[in-house]
């Protein structure tokens, strides 16, 4: 399976935690031939896929569901779009229409607007014209006003995020809470050049603060020909993780809560997760009791809705606020992982999710009480002691700010976790991590939501104020034996820029180049040039980069900085850079000092 069949099974997750009525005709409205015409064939009993511009191919026919994702982006008059959509439909049947949002908080943070590349346009409502000819996105206001026109009057709006390609979660207007959010939330921006902004640390405040209708990155509007429409809230869906074990979560009006396999081999997957409920409860584990029920979806799991606030963010706050009472909590965790633990021996059947992530708070102000949920992950092969390393790992890796007050080598210490155990523990992890996520299939989905924090930092300099005469510096080199020529140089650099970047030749390209290696290895030459007040950045230099313009596409430096000895070496590639708007300066060599020198000295 290439990337592109594999981002089509994860865009599935834009609908595919929606209840279609099963006995239903449904009409897609593909755009640039991206279809989810697999999904609707799983849910509904005729489905028709046409280009979103062809209405004369359909145009006789009428259907429960019409699906536009994207299709108004491209519309010469939306209005007019929105109203042949509604055209095609039954009586009560329903258009669940898509359109990226112009003030998306990933444009706030520097993404290039979809329609354009440019950044903020979108957000300056495409006063250079650009968006009109290519396609252009909308704020929610502007497509209330669209709908207005279009005499559409029962409608509502949906908020998946990150965003439409491949969402985790999705909120509506009656569903707004943070709760646990930012803990699950993997965005997949930061492929984009332009970046500036971490998405994830804003998420969660954004969405508290209700700010989700007007900086949602994408819309998903359910608009329906009659009085219903759906009475889902909020969804939750983990596509991502193979048929077997892809969920989809949804809190409904009724305050209940449903949870489905996103494809039939994940049946088995539903049934264990309500065993191993009903297995907690026995053994006096507080935990939110479900039931197993079936619908013409087949079976899902049905929940009570328990409107509290996360254990997690209860935690956060109790490690700024009062640390006994946070250790007494951790105390509670522990006392439960050990009520499931179902053996004496050192190894057995352990319960892997009692976790602040998978809890909430219940406590009344005097009891600090709370109850588990999605008790999906057992190991029959694991210890008491791995458990609460997951539950303390992931408490931090989510709530970073505990650890200005707590120590996590603290809580290890507490409950017997040796260093020989954390060592042991996080490879078992990653193993564990490596299945349940699906990492041989899915490890491109990593890469691609990895922060390039550097290159962050980068944009960030680019677009500061300017007080000298270059904003971002490159200066390459091997820097064996640092000595203070070097530090001459760096500081002579940092000087004529705002934000210094130094590469340092690799071990294996010193070699290739003089035909030996260097005194000091690679990392030890970077991490003294790493501890540096004057620089900002420290890159490997390897035969990826080691030619100058493959450096600059990485980098985009404003000069290159070099060492006198090679003027008039480079003139090909000073041109070169003067084309993309850099430049290259020398600067005179520190008299009496070098690495060859030193080396002379050490081997007299």
């Amino acid at each position: 399976m290439n990337k592109q069949e594999k981002e089509s099974i994860l865009r599935e997750s834009i609908l595919n935690w929606y209840e279609f009525l099963k006995d239903s005709e449904l009409l897609e409205l593909s755009v640039n031939g991206e279809s989810l015409k697999n999904l609707f064939e799983r849910r509904c009993s005729s489905v028709y896929s046409v280009d979103f511009s062809d209405f004369d191919a359909v145009r006789s026919k009428r259907f429960d569901y019409v699906v536009s994702l994207e299709g108004i982006e491209y519309a010469d008059d939306p209005v007019s779009y929105v109203r042949k959509c509604m055209e095609c439909l039954k009586p009560g049947g329903r258009l669940l229409l898509g359109a990226e949002n112009r003030y998306g908080l990933k444009y706030f943070c520097g993404a290039g607007d979809k329609h354009t590349g440019l950044p903020f346009d979108g957000i300056n409502g495409y006063f250079l014209g650009e968006g009109k000819s290519q396609g252009k996105s909308y704020s929610r206001k502007e497509l209330c006003n669209v709908f207005k026109q279009a005499g559409c009057l029962n409608y509502k709006f949906y908020y998946p995020v990150p965003d439409g390609r491949m969402p985790q979660m999705i909120f509506s207007d009656d569903y707004q809470k943070g709760i646990n959010a930012a803990e699950r939330l993997v965005d997949y921006n930061y492929e984009d050049p332009s970046i500036m902004g971490v998405e994830h640390r804003i998420f969660a405040e954004m969405v508290d603060d209700g700010a989700l209708p007007f900086m949602s990155n994408y819309f998903l509007v359910e608009i329906s020909k009659g009085d219903s429409l759906s009475d889902i809230q909020y969804a939750v869906v983990t596509t991502d993780r193979g048929r077997d074990r892809a969920m989809a979560t949804t809190i409904h009006s009724d305050k209940t809560v449903h949870k489905r396999p996103i494809w039939k081999e994940g049946s088995a997957s539903i049934k264990r997760l309500y065993q191993q409920t009903k297995e907690l409860i026995r053994k006096g584990v507080p935990v939110v009791d479900l039931e197993l029920k079936k619908d013409d979806g087949g079976e899902y799991l049905c929940m009570p809705f328990v409107d509290s606030e996360g254990l997690s963010s209860v935690l956060e706050k109790l490690s700024e606020t009062d640390v006994n009472r946070f250790i007494k909590v951790f105390d509670m965790i522990f006392e439960n992982i050990k009520k499931s633990y179902e053996t004496n021996d050192k190894r057995g059947r352990v319960f892997l999710d009692l976790a602040p992530c998978n809890a909430f708070f219940t406590g009344d102000g005097i009891n600090d009480d709370f109850v588990f949920y999605d008790q999906e992950f057992v190991s029959d092969d694991a210890s008491l002691e791995f458990a609460m390393f997951r539950t303390i790992k992931y408490f931090f890796a989510s709530s970073p700010k505990a650890r200005a007050n707590i120590s996590e080598n603290m809580l290890y210490r507490r409950y017997q976790i040796t260093d020989i155990m954390l060592e042991v523990f996080e490879k078992e992890e990653d193993q564990f991590i490596k299945e349940v996520r699906n990492m041989d299939q899915n490890d491109w989905l990593i890469r691609l939501a990895t922060p390039d924090y550097r290159m962050i930092r980068r944009n960030m300099y680019r677009s500061a104020v300017q007080s000298k005469k270059y904003r971002i510096g490159y200066v390459p080199g091997v820097y064996d034996l640092f000595h203070s020529g070097h530090l001459k140089l760096f500081t002579r650099c940092k000087e004529r820029c705002e934000y210094l970047i130094v590469g340092v030749l690799t071990d294996e390209l010193v070699e290739f180049y003089k035909g030996k290696k260097p005194v000091i290895s690679y990392e030890d030459r970077a991490e003294v040039i790493r501890g540096l007040k004057v620089v900002d950045e420290v890159i490997p230099v390897d035969f990826s980069n080691t030619d100058k313009i493959k450096a600059w596409e990485q980098l985009h430096y404003d000069c290159h900085f070099s060492g006198d000895d090679h003027v008039g070496h480079w003139n090909d590639v000073h041109e070169e850079l003067k084309k993309r708007g850099s430049n290259m300066e020398f600067f005179p060599y520190t008299q009496g000092i070098s690495s060859t020198d030193i080396k002379s000295k050490m081997q007299r």
